[in-house]
């Protein structure tokens, strides 16, 4: 007991102290009675509802608005406010000056306790006479260039509104004809301070103009091929219709936050609609997002037969930031790109592969693309490429990409360490525009944006490559044997008679990246059943080998000689004939050539 009533006389002391306090602003609260509601700035402070001492509840309002009134006149603090409890009711106080009363039969009538209700009363009122002239729903705001935001004026004083920049050519302000609330207008990029009146108080807003990082394209259109596309390119060719119809600010980049629709197959002849969830964001901007829907086709082309192909391997190991190949595309002719290189420079680098533009019209090629991301086996990441690349030329798979005038695109963008090696094999077929060229480059890994995946940049002003005299012609073999039963094997060779560069000068022992399309005639002359098996030999040492036999992938991994690895199995019965088809390439980092051969078991 003798602790709350040290407490209380403390407290009382803190308000007496308090109570020379004098009104924060020179605005004057409005405070009046309205039938039993006691109203301060137009709000309820208090409402009674019983009868006291012969008074009506509307008079106790009318005496309980007069006291306050006072107060406000005297400039009492409104710290000096606080409730008291006296025997069974409660009074309301500003220091020692009586507001009203909170009655038992009041704080029944509002199913509370006297002294709770009286101490509702008094924080009503403390924050109602408290409440500034002028409040502003927001202090400072960011409006977007040439957009309009609004800016709810409330607070003490209710009367009309008036709104002046003083930057008119960044910003202008004015007040609304339908409610209590300024509209802001971003006129230039910039910043201003907004001037908001109302009955002679002011209040600043201080807005900033700016642009947004960009503009998420409501549609685009994405083109693919294959029998059917798989989900991986379906899921390329969307995001980069997406991002190439998105409008961006210098110095903004795209994120793409997630897809639907392209986690399946699209068949031949099929169209599907993508959604693809975008961010555009950059420094001094205002961030942008939003759903791009686009309609990916898969049309219907020819199987595409390369004619040259481009060898990017010299050297194999590089050790500086340099060019490692440069080819001209020729429109209408496919290009085949094997690249295969390791990075010996003791540090990171970037390997870029890109189709650069720099004609005046726009070029349209269409993609095949097998990437193996870098790592240091030299033999499986020459397989995953050649791996990716077989079952998408078996499926008749691409892109359709198109490189606006004098501008380039990534194709491939890939971070090294020391010693890791980067493999890819691309085919590419200008299919309109004018000539164009294939590059390959080692280059400063810094994170920069116009060098990833997919991106479009402006081609060098003056682009005059020094070609590589590493291309060859007609990257394909068609190769026939023929294995009788009883009789001598079928031996096969992969890679053993090379094929030579455009001038004849060069040759590409090993044959990495040609295609071997195989066709092997079968005969078990015999009475009985026979088991056939055609199995590969990696006469040259290590190699790993992809096939497709009879339309079915089959792999063989670090096959080592002299080791023979079986790829298929056949029971051909008496008299019977059977032509088995193989399509197989050599693979970078492989050792070839090698052997298949096809025997009885």
């Amino acid at each position: 007991m003798i602790g709350n009533t040290s407490t209380r006389i403390l407290v009382h002391a803190l308000v007496l102290l308090l109570a020379a306090v004098q009104w924060a602003s020179a605005f004057t609260p409005r405070v009046s009675a309205q039938g039993p509601q006691v109203l301060i700035n137009g709000r309820i402070a208090i409402r009674f509802r019983t009868p006291n001492a012969g008074l009506t509840p509307e008079q106790r309002a009318a005496i309980t608005a007069e006291r306050i009134r006072n107060l406000v006149n005297q400039q009492v603090s409104v710290l000096s406010i606080y409730a008291k409890p006296d025997r069974r009711q409660a009074r309301v106080l500003a220091g020692e000056t009586l507001i009203c009363i909170a009655t038992a039969a009041e704080a029944r009538a509002s199913e509370t306790s006297p002294l709770a209700l009286a101490s509702s009363w008094a924080a009503n009122i403390r924050n109602l006479l408290s409440m500034p002239a002028i409040v502003l729903s927001n202090k400072q705001i960011t409006v977007p260039l040439g957009e309009t935001r609004k800016v709810a004026v409330g607070g003490a004083a209710t009367g009309p509104i008036t709104a002046k920049s003083d930057r008119s050519d960044v910003a202008t302000a004015a007040p609304a004809t339908d409610g209590r609330y300024i509209l802001v207008t971003g006129q230039q990029v910039g910043s201003a301070v907004v001037t908001v009146e109302v009955e002679r108080e002011s209040e600043s807003l201080i807005v900033t103009v700016k642009k947004y990082a960009g503009n998420v394209p409501g549609t685009a259109f994405a083109e693919v091929t294959g029998n059917p596309c798989p989900a991986s390119l379906v899921s390329y060719a969307a995001m980069q219709a997406a991002q190439r119809s998105a409008v961006v600010e210098a110095g903004a980049t795209i994120r793409v936050e997630g897809m639907e629709g392209a986690d399946t197959p699209l068949d031949q002849r099929m169209t599907r609609q993508v959604r693809v969830r975008m961010s555009i964001t950059g420094p001094g901007y205002i961030d942008r997002s939003g759903v791009c829907t686009v309609e990916v086709h898969n049309t219907a082309m020819p199987r595409d037969e390369a004619k040259y192909l481009f060898y990017s391997n010299y050297p194999e190991r590089f050790t500086k930031y340099q060019e490692l190949f440069a080819g001209k595309i020729v429109p209408d002719e496919s290009a085949r790109i094997l690249y295969h290189h390791q990075n010996a420079m003791g540090k990171r680098a970037r390997l870029v592969v890109e189709l650069v533009n720099p004609r005046p019209v726009t070029a349209v090629y269409r993609v095949f693309r097998s990437v193996a991301a870098p790592i240091v086996d030299t033999i499986l990441v020459g397989y995953i490429a050649g791996a990716g690349f077989l079952k998408h030329e078996l499926s008749n798979a691409s892109v359709i990409e198109r490189v606006p005038p004098k501008s380039r695109l990534v194709l491939v963008s890939d971070v090294l360490a020391h010693m890791e090696t980067a493999s890819g094999i691309l085919q590419v077929r200008q299919l309109a525009g004018e000539e164009s060229y294939v590059r390959v480059a080692a280059i400063p890994p810094e994170p920069d944006y116009t060098a990833q995946v997919g991106s479009i940049g402006p081609a060098p002003e003056f682009f005059a490559p020094q070609l590589s005299e590493h291309v060859y012609g007609a990257p394909w073999k068609t190769l026939e044997a023929e294995y009788v039963v009883g009789q001598r094997w079928a031996f096969i060779p992969i890679g053993r008679h090379a094929i030579t560069s455009h001038d004849a000068k060069r040759r590409l022992d090993g044959n990495y990246g040609v295609t071997y399309k195989i066709e092997v005639r079968v005969k078990n002359p015999t009475d009985q059943e026979k088991k056939v098996q055609v199995l590969f030999d990696p006469a040259a040492g290590i190699a790993s080998g992809v096939f497709v036999i009879d339309g079915s992938f089959v792999s063989a991994k670090y096959a080592k000689p002299p080791h023979e690895i079986s790829l298929a199995t056949y029971r051909l019965k008496p008299g019977e004939t059977r032509n088995v088809k193989i399509l197989t390439l050599p693979l970078a980092g492989s050792n070839y050539p090698a052997t298949l051969i096809v025997r009885a078991s």
